[in-house]
């Protein structure tokens, strides 16, 4: 019980810090002063990445990432730590890739490309779907 309440608070942490993060910085700030950005453009780009459009990470890359997490999450045993462990690694290694897909593109990708792992993936964390992540 007490690695299940050290990994949430963990989860908690980590989220709090990343929303943090994204905050200290405004979204133009790495663009020069003088470089104008049409607003048909600029909201259209924030409108996919809000939609979550985006997937440029392969099913393939995904399905060999999760694979490689199945012997942590075995470990765990608890469901509630390995979700925890599921949802801060998981959103770090695509954060890193560059997109975070919804929870739906993820269980899209790997239903197709990894069944097999998702089905296992998804007992072991006491979950139905990558949405409720």
């Amino acid at each position: 019980m007490r690695t299940v309440r050290t990994l949430v608070s963990t989860l908690c942490l980590v989220l709090t810090l990343s929303a943090c993060a994204d905050a200290a910085a405004p979204p133009d700030a790495a663009a020069p002063p003088d470089a104008a950005t049409p607003p048909d453009a600029a909201s259209s780009a924030a409108g996919s990445a809000a939609a979550g459009d985006s997937t440029p990470v392969s099913a393939k890359e995904v399905c060999a990432y999760l694979k490689g997490q199945l012997p942590t999450l075995r470990g765990i045993g608890s469901e509630t730590g390995a979700m925890a462990n599921l949802t801060v690694n998981l959103y770090s290694w695509y954060e890193k890739q560059g997109a975070v897909p919804s929870g739906r593109q993820i269980d899209d990708q790997t239903g197709q490309e990894c069944p097999t792992v998702r089905t296992e993936l998804l007992d072991l964390a006491g979950m139905e779907s990558f949405d409720r992540l």
